[in-house]
C-alpha cells in the first residue's frame, strides 16, 4: 500500500536562505539565472513529500539532518511522520557542521 505524502515545509531560515540566494545572483549574474536556480532548489525539494527518506541522512552534521542537492547547494531538512522540513539551503563550499553548532547555541 502507498504511504500518503508528507506535507514540506520551508522553515524561516530556508525562506531567509533563498531570498538571499536570489538576491545575490540577481545581482552579479541576472533575474533569470535566480529564477532558475531557485526553480532548480524547488524541483530537488519536490520530490520530498513522497522519497524524503531516499536522500543522505546527515548525522555528520546534526542528528536526524538529511539533504539533497540542487548544484551548488545542498537542501537540509528533518522528516517527522507527518511533514518533511527544510531547515536550510546552503552552498555546498560553507562548512555545514559550523553554519548548524552556531544555530544550536
Amino acid at each position: 500500500m502507498p504511504r500518503e505524502p508528507k506535507r514540506v515545509i520551508w522553515a524561516p531560515k530556508a525562506k531567509q536562505d533563498l531570498r538571499g540566494i536570489w538576491r545575490y545572483f540577481a545581482r552579479v549574474a541576472s533575474p533569470e539565472i535566480a529564477d532558475n536556480l531557485l526553480r532548480d532548489i524547488d524541483r530537488a525539494a519536490a520530490g520530498l513529500d513522497e522519497r524524503a527518506l531516499q536522500w543522505r541522512a546527515r548525522d555528520d552534521v546534526m542528528p536526524g539532518l538529511r539533504s539533497v542537492r540542487a548544484h551548488p547547494y545542498t537542501v537540509f531538512y528533518r522528516v517527522t511522520d507527518a511533514s518533511v522540513e527544510i531547515v536550510r539551503v546552503l552552498h555546498g563550499r560553507r562548512n555545514f557542521p559550523a553554519v548548524f553548532s552556531k544555530e544550536r547555541r
